[in-house]
């Protein structure tokens, strides 16, 4: 039976491809969308279109009121704007809007998509399992979205339907293409070692995840998921590469000679210039915790959901075909 599903974040890379699922399987998607995003490729595949920000609770209710789930995507990402009460108002003020809209209206379930990077794994316990950090980074992003995930599970705990989502780096096509290149994509990253204006970048893994897979795994989450319980949707074990990794790798299954050097992180307040205090705190975590990683397969996000990610070089493929058919390289 199909529903109505609310989406923010619609016009990202994640949230479009979310929507471009659902239509796909035959709900109808309603799409709530600042007034200056690129909504023409989400009305083209017939998402009902509203204009609002999550940033608003009255906008959050109009767009939620006759709908049966919802998938919270939005979010305000680390890059080179550090305003903690920006990162605020969209990521904890956002959920908090779209989690009391869901509670008003009654609607079944809400996937609320947040991150990894708040949970000590220093004890070994899985992320789907681990604790919040007690230490966690300092930067706005780490905390506005640690502080919206908190919300959730109380929510949680009292008996509302809410799971949450958190991905690796995401990236690989998306049916708006102006935000998925955008400033804090790791698509741009890529586009810009094939084009050669890429030459080093900062080491710390990535888990690198197809934007495709993540919201297959979205909508599994709100088909099959169990209330309270987080899903971590990342790449395979073995393609946690760092950026310059992937990035050469891109490059050369493009049939390109250039490559990206890895730079290790340090205090130089050229690389925090550079890179901006979300990476380099994800750097210098990075440096400091080696948790090992199960393997797809053992998870709980796999035997719940069926979760398997595609491998980076097939991902990579696609990724460079997107590009080349939208004339972003040769």
């Amino acid at each position: 039976m199909s529903e109505t599903v609310l989406v923010t974040g619609s016009t990202g890379l994640l949230g479009a491809n979310v929507c471009r699922v659902l239509v796909a399987r035959g709900d109808q998607v309603r799409a709530l969308c600042r007034a200056e995003a690129d909504t023409a490729p989400l009305a083209a595949m017939g998402v009902d279109v509203v204009t609002g920000d999550v940033t608003s609770a009255d906008d959050v209710r109009a767009a939620a009121q006759g709908t049966d789930a919802a998938v919270h995507s939005a979010a305000l990402l680390g890059g080179a704007s550090q305003d903690l009460e920006a990162f605020r108002a969209v990521n904890t003020e956002g959920t908090r809007h779209v989690l009391d809209a869901a509670e008003e209206f009654g609607l079944r379930r809400v996937v609320a998509v947040s991150t990894g990077t708040f949970f000590d794994t220093s004890t070994g316990v899985e992320r789907e399992d681990a604790p919040v950090s007690t230490e966690p980074s300092s930067d706005p992003y780490t905390l506005t979205k640690m502080a919206a995930f908190e919300d959730a599970m109380a929510r949680a705990a009292k008996g509302q339907n809410v799971v949450t989502a958190h991905p690796g780096a995401i990236y690989g096509p998306s049916p708006v293409a102006t935000n998925a290149l955008g400033r804090t994509s790791f698509n741009r990253v890529l586009l810009a070692a094939l084009r050669g204006r890429l030459q080093r970048y900062l080491k710390f893994p990535v888990s690198w995840v197809l934007a495709a897979d993540v919201a297959d795994g979205c909508v599994a989450a709100l088909d099959r998921g169990t209330p309270g319980e987080r899903y971590m949707f990342d790449g395979r074990p073995e393609d946690v590469v760092s950026v310059a990794t992937a990035a050469s790798r891109a490059c050369e299954l493009a049939g390109m000679t250039q490559r990206v050097a890895d730079v290790d992180p340090s205090d130089d307040p050229e690389l925090a210039a550079t890179f901006g205090p979300t990476l380099m705190a994800i750097a210098s975590k990075a440096d400091t915790e080696r948790a090992e990683r199960r393997g797809t397969t053992e998870t709980k996000t796999y035997r719940r959901l069926g979760y398997q990610p595609t491998s980076l070089d097939d991902g990579l493929r696609a990724t460079v075909e997107w590009l080349r058919h939208l004339g972003a390289i040769e």
